[in-house]
């Protein structure tokens, strides 16, 4: 697309504002949300472990954030400065050291510095400024993933090893895995899996460079930096259909890389892993079923019908009847999102939506597309479940074709972003978020999971919540 093109799309994008998304309900269990029953999740787990070694696996996992934002807390330590109060440097100061000494990146100091952390030798707020700062281990800068999370008797591993390990345990030794990555840093990235034994394959993508989003000032001009060149931004996690379109695999897992937890604390997030995989294979098989018989001009009505009762698919009479209609609402992607009860995380949530010709279907939902209406706003309110990033997603049709998955974005689901950067108010275009607008065309259905399963880590001082403790 020509640069002046690319230009004039996204200006008119910005011109129209956020778009309104007309929000039906929330959805809860019962009504949009599959709850499965212990009997039912063992079941689903027995059968993944049966047949895995046949299906083609790959976790995909969006791992390029760096983990500046993890390191707020130490940050406002040091600009804050000591109390006045003597007793209360001291009681806040032994507070912060124990942390300090309790983190798994306390692995990353020289034995100089951990005995003085040990002996009380030095000050918080040096240890402190020694972890982020550009002279020191420089933390804030490495990606997210090149962090220290986890304890082990002799050993710490970090997320990008965690997810290599775990992924193993719960798709087996056939699995493959793929990172998206900040490309800078994919030696040290590599080293790391190094340490590990393992039979996966490993792969690694960037996001393109050529999706980003044209920065334009408040007059709607494009935005240009001081060597008068146009102000770039990423456009969002959305830009990751690409890369996710070129993995070919019967079921591909996909999860935050911060989002794991420690192995001793996994058992929950395995189980439900093994089972909603199951659950999306025989979702998968039942659609199958329907396009195949439409596709050999055979009946099809009794089995689109149950088909839809059994997963409150919500089609119309003519998609239940009219065998075109019917082949074109089910020959698509296939997704199963989990979702976790609400407990004051933050995330979107899943919704009824419904397009522009009147149909309805399940969609996640992020809480900046939502209105500030009144009707909007009540049903966030009485919202049960958020999203966590835990999808099971099946990208080939029923023939064994892969799809493109590129015709199933909604375009218009963008966000508009406002920042400063160089001092200036930018604002700029998002693109369809992964697994919002990317994948609004995609049949999806949400299955609650154990809140065991979600523990991202946003902060460092997260690192010390029970479910990253061994």
């Amino acid at each position: 697309m020509e640069l002046r093109d690319k230009i004039a799309i996204e200006r008119r994008k910005i011109e129209d504002g956020n778009p309104a998304l007309d929000l039906k309900a929330a959805c809860k269990i019962g009504n949009g949300i599959i709850q499965l029953s212990d009997q039912e999740l063992n079941a689903l787990k027995s059968s993944f472990e049966e047949s895995r070694n046949d299906l083609d696996i790959c976790f995909f996992t969006p791992a390029s954030g760096s983990g500046s934002r993890m390191f707020k807390v130490f940050f406002e330590y040091l600009s804050e400065g000591y109390p006045f109060d003597e007793g209360e440097a001291i009681d806040r100061s032994i507070a912060m050291l124990d942390k300090i000494d309790q983190l798994p990146l306390r692995t990353l100091l020289s034995e100089k510095w951990i005995v003085q952390l040990q002996d009380g030798g030095m000050r918080p707020d040096e240890i402190i400024d020694h972890m982020i700062s550009e002279g020191g281990l420089n933390l804030p800068s490495l990606p997210k993933g090149l962090i220290p999370f986890h304890y082990y008797e002799a050993k710490t591993l970090n997320p990008f090893q965690e997810h290599l390990v775990q992924s193993e345990q719960v798709g087996g030794t056939l699995s493959k895995l793929h990172f998206t990555i900040n490309k800078d840093f994919q030696g040290d990235i590599e080293d790391s899996l190094a340490e590990l034994s393992t039979n996966l394959i490993v792969s690694f993508s960037e996001q393109n460079p050529d999706s980003h989003a044209i920065a334009f000032d408040s007059e709607l001009n494009p935005a240009k930096d001081k060597s008068l060149q146009h102000i770039l931004r990423p456009s969002g996690h959305g830009a990751l259909i690409d890369n996710l379109n070129k993995i070919d695999a019967d079921l591909i897992l996909i999860r935050n890389i911060d989002n794991i937890q420690h192995q001793k604390k996994a058992f929950q997030s395995a189980k439900y892993r093994s089972a909603l995989s199951a659950k999306l294979v025989e979702f998968r098989d039942e659609v199958f079923n329907v396009c195949s018989k439409i596709d050999k001009d055979q009946s099809f009505e009794s089995s689109v019908k149950s088909l839809n009762d059994k997963y409150d698919l919500r089609l119309s009479d003519e998609e239940l009847t009219n065998p075109r209609m019917a082949y074109d609402t089910l020959n698509r992607p296939l997704r199963i999102c989990g979702m976790v009860r609400n407990e004051g995380e933050p995330g979107g949530g899943p919704f009824w939506v419904k397009d522009s010709q009147g149909k309805e279907s399940r969609q996640i939902i992020e809480k900046s597309q939502i209105s500030d209406s009144e009707e909007h706003q009540k049903m966030v309110q009485h919202s049960t479940h958020f999203n966590p990033v835990e999808l099971f997603c099946s990208v080939r049709n029923f023939k064994g074709e892969k799809f493109d998955l590129s015709a199933f974005v909604d375009e218009s689901q963008y966000f508009l972003v406002q920042k400063t950067q160089d001092g200036k108010d930018i604002q700029y275009i998002e693109k369809p978020g992964l697994w919002n607008g990317a994948m609004a065309n995609w049949l999806t259905l949400f299955v609650e999971i154990d809140s065991a399963c979600f523990s991202p880590v946003k902060s460092v001082m997260d690192l010390l919540r029970d479910e990253h403790l061994g």
